[in-house]
C-alpha cells in the first residue's frame, strides 16, 4: 500500500554539471530538511497499524507493525477524552469506538483517517466499554460498570445498565445519538444478590444473528440479554461464571464464543454453544494452576487456536479449538508475555500478536493489588511463540496501556 509524505524547506541545490550528482544531493536534502507543503513523494506504508490507548495520558497511539510510533492523537484531539479504556470497532466498518471511563462518553473514530467524527456524551456511568454490535453495526452498546448510588429523592444514577447508541446516515454523513438504557439492577432474572452480588456490565459478546448481547458482570456471572425485547433473558451466577470476566473471543467453528474470567488467584476459561435459540455454557476450564487473573482473549484463525493472556501471572495459555469442548482439554504455555499483559490484539494474518503492558501506576482500574514495571506493547510472534520485541511507550513512571485494537483486524 502507497501513501503520500510531504516534504519540503528544501534548500535550493547548487547547480551541478553532472544530472545524475544533481538528482542525489537533491534526494539527500529532501531526507535531511523539514517537512514544508506542496511537495510530495510515495513511500511504502504498513498493511495494517496498531491502535493502543496510554488510557493515564489519554492518549492514542498508531503504530506499525514493528511498534514504531506514526501518530498520537492527544485528549484534544480525542474531544477531550478521559481515561480511553477500550477500543472496539468491526472491520471492515471503518469506525472504531473509544469508551472513555472518566469523562463518561464515548468518542468516535474514522479509522481511514484517523479522525475524530463524534463525541457521544452521557452514556451511562464509568462506560468500560462500547462494542458494536457485529451483525448490527449501527447497533453500539456501552457496559456502564460504574456502582449504581440513588440520588436524594431515591433515583438511581446511570451506574450497573447498559445504554444503547444508534447510528444512522443522513446527507451529511453519519451520526450517533444515545437512545435508551437498561437498568441492570431493575432486571428480574438478576434480582438473586446471592448470585449477583453486582450487577456492573464489564464486557460483551453476541450472538452470530446479532440477537442477543452476553455481558460479563464485575462480581461474577453472566448476562445474556434480548436485545429485540430489551430485557435480560438468562443469566448464569458468580458461582458458574467467576469474577471480573472480560475476555470474549469469536470462534471460526461457526456458533461458539469464548469467555475469560478469573481473579488475583484464579484463571476460568468457559466455552458457551450458540447454535441455539440462546446461548448455553458448554465447558468450563479452571486454568488456576496454570496462570491467574485470565484477561485477554484472541483466536489464532491460522492455527485454529485460542490465546488467553493471564494478568498477574504474566503468560499465555494457548488452546487448541479442535478439542475446547472435552473435558480432559489439554492446552500449553507461552511462560511468559511480558509483565502485566493484558489485552491482545492479532494481525490480519496471525502471524503477530500485540498485548498492552500496564505500567508501575496503572489507573484505577485492574480489581486487586498489581502493578507492572514498564507500559507499552508486546509484539509476539506467534507461530514461534517467542516475544520479538517489546516496545516501551508513553511515560515511564505514568503511563498505562490497556486498550489495544487494529482496525483491518481479522
Amino acid at each position: 500500500m502507497l501513501g503520500k509524505l510531504r516534504l519540503g524547506n528544501i534548500q535550493t541545490a547548487t547547480a551541478f554539471i553532472i544530472p545524475v550528482l544533481l538528482l542525489s544531493v537533491f534526494v539527500q536534502s529532501c531526507a535531511d530538511e523539514q517537512e514544508q507543503p506542496g511537495m510530495e513523494i510515495e513511500m511504502d506504508q504498513p498493511d495494517y497499524v496498531i491502535w493502543a490507548a496510554d488510557q493515564n495520558a489519554n492518549d492514542l497511539y498508531i503504530l506499525n507493525p514493528d511498534g514504531e510510533v506514526l501518530e498520537v492523537l492527544n485528549q484534544a484531539t480525542l474531544g477531550g477524552a478521559e481515561r480511553p479504556h477500550m477500543l472496539w470497532g468491526i472491520p471492515p466498518d471503518p469506525f472504531v469506538y473509544s469508551a472513555n471511563s472518566v469523562s463518561g462518553d464515548v468518542t468516535v473514530l474514522d479509522s481511514r483517517s484517523n479522525e475524530v467524527v463524534a463525541v457521544v456524551g452521557d452514556v451511562g456511568k464509568l462506560p468500560h466499554a462500547a462494542q458494536p454490535n457485529p451483525a448490527r453495526t449501527d447497533n453500539i452498546y456501552v457496559s456502564n460498570i460504574g456502582p449504581q448510588e440513588m440520588d436524594e429523592d431515591g433515583n438511581p444514577d446511570l451506574g450497573e445498565t447498559i445504554s444503547e447508541i444508534v447510528r444512522t446516515e443522513g446527507d451529511n454523513g453519519y451520526s450517533w445519538e444515545v437512545t435508551r438504557f437498561m437498568d441492570l439492577k431493575a432486571e428480574s432474572v438478576l434480582a438473586d444478590d446471592e448470585l449477583f452480588p453486582s450487577r456492573r456490565p464489564v464486557c460483551a459478546g453476541f450472538t452470530p444473528d446479532g440477537r442477543y448481547k452476553m455481558v460479563t458482570l464485575f462480581n461474577g456471572g453472566l448476562a445474556v440479554i434480548d436485545l429485540d425485547e430489551w430485557r435480560v433473558s438468562k443469566a448464569w451466577g458468580k458461582d458458574e461464571i467467576a469474577e471480573h470476566g472480560c475476555g470474549f473471543a469469536e470462534s471460526p467453528i461457526e456458533g461458539e464464543i469464548y469467555v475469560t474470567a478469573g481473579g488475583m488467584h484464579s484463571s476460568y476459561l468457559y466455552v458457551f454453544d450458540m447454535t441455539g435459540d440462546e446461548p448455553e455454557l458448554v465447558a468450563t476450564h479452571n486454568l488456576s494452576e496454570t496462570g491467574q487473573d485470565s484477561h485477554g482473549a484472541w483466536v489464532d484463525r491460522e492455527r485454529n487456536e485460542l490465546w488467553v493472556v493471564h494478568r498477574v501471572s504474566d503468560n499465555a495459555t494457548i488452546h487448541p479449538l479442535d478439542t475446547i469442548r472435552d473435558e480432559d482439554h489439554e492446552y500449553e504455555e507461552m511462560e511468559f508475555v511480558g509483565s502485566t499483559p493484558d489485552l491482545i490484539s492479532m494481525s490480519p494474518s496471525s502471524d503477530r500478536a500485540f498485548i498492552t503492558l500496564r505500567g508501575p501506576n496503572p489507573a484505577p482500574t485492574i480489581p486487586h493489588d498489581i502493578v507492572g514495571e514498564r507500559t507499552g506493547i508486546s509484539i509476539i510472534d506467534v507461530a514461534a511463540r517467542e516475544i520479538i520485541e517489546v516496545v516501551e511507550l508513553g511515560d515511564e513512571e505514568m503511563g498505562d496501556f490497556h486498550a489495544i485494537f487494529i482496525p483491518q483486524g481479522n
